[in-house]
């Protein structure tokens, strides 16, 4: 595989992002049972924004800039008090329904930040929303035992007590509880917060998920072992110490999910994940290789890649979302070069 394909697959894939971006600036996510096959309907959110932003970082075209740039306005306009942000957009009719959460709220800081754009500090009403273990709830929402002692907390997670039956339908409805916790959710908010003493019982339970072999059922939202490992490697690749005994694990456990054709897992966008994985755990060997060699095969005449379930949920969680610009833009991320590989300028 020539330097010459993968830069043309890449300017292929932005090219097809740009075209798909909508005049919001958002980027589109869709919802149904039965992703890629069945109906499928849009379902508007800041999260596929968010993530495809972060996937393209290292990109440096005109087009990328112009892209991540009025993403960047869409995910701004949605932040709400405390600097939060919740699974659906403001324009969306469940949007009240659903409480804000960690997940949105680091992933979308982190995009914001990376890009220098200004937005509230919420360090504080990220740290209060913690269990006993010292690890993140998924939702913020309120609780009393303990209560959280931070008042940035509370005027995020009081708004609900004022609608309590709206409150308990979402939970039953949903098959969900004001006291989830997620380990790919934990490995995002670690990204975001980056290293230092709250840090440390989230280290150490990802790192126990590895060892008890857990990764592939340790989170409720996700399908795969794959976004676990891209979460964590890339926790590691920004430098948060603690984790690197898992690496060899990964690593070992990415090659055994390798197919003969150079993919890894059950589609493009596993593949992506493991091949980002990879590179975050520095090892840009031959299984790297040939799933990046896979990605640039399988590439739509579009430039996009074929839309896969990312994550799932709903009643009974048995709905899934994905796009064809979300997988995009994680095939993206895995041919781009890394930020500490970019020729000097």
């Amino acid at each position: 595989m020539t330097s010459i394909a993968v830069q043309s697959a890449v300017d292929r894939g932005l090219a097809f992002l740009a075209q798909r971006q909508l005049p919001s600036g958002q980027i589109a996510t869709y919802m149904g049972p039965d992703l890629p096959a069945g109906e499928m309907v849009f379902d508007s959110s800041p999260f596929t924004t968010a993530l495809v932003v972060n996937s393209l970082g290292a990109a440096d075209a005109p087009v990328a800039r112009e892209l991540i740039d009025r993403a960047l306005a869409f995910l701004l306009a949605e932040m709400e008090p405390a600097g939060v942000w919740r699974y659906w957009t403001s324009e969306h009719p469940g949007h009240l329904s659903i409480p804000p959460d960690v997940d949105d709220t680091a992933c979308v800081s982190h995009a914001l930040r990376r890009n220098r754009v200004a937005f509230t500090d919420n360090r504080g009403v990220l740290l209060a929303n913690r269990d006993g273990r010292g690890l993140f709830y998924t939702w913020f929402t309120a609780r009393f035992t303990p209560p959280p002692l931070n008042s940035e907390f509370w005027r995020v997670a009081g708004r609900r007590l004022a609608t309590p039956l709206r409150s308990r339908r979402f939970w039953r409805d949903n098959g969900l509880s004001p006291r989830d916790v997620s380990c790919v959710v934990n490995a995002n908010v670690l990204f975001y917060l980056g290293d230092g003493p709250a840090a440390q019982p989230v280290k150490e339970y990802l790192v126990a998920l590895v060892r008890e072999r857990r990764e592939g059922c340790c989170d409720q939202w996700y399908d795969s072992e794959f976004p676990f490992y891209y979460a964590v490697s890339r926790c590691m690749h920004a430098g948060i110490g603690g984790l690197d005994e898992i690496r060899d694990a990964t690593i070992e456990r990415i090659g055994a999910a390798a197919n003969a054709d150079g993919s890894i897992g059950a589609s493009a966008l596993d593949t992506a994940f493991a091949a980002c994985a990879l590179r975050f755990l520095g090892d840009s060997g031959t299984t790297f290789e040939r799933a990046a060699g896979y990605l640039v095969g399988t590439q739509g005449v579009d430039g996009g890649w074929p839309i896969a379930p990312l994550y799932h949920g709903g009643p009974p969680m048995k709905l899934r979302w994905g796009s064809e610009e979300l997988t995009t833009g994680f095939c993206l991320e895995a041919l781009l070069p890394l930020d500490d590989e970019r020729p000097a300028r």
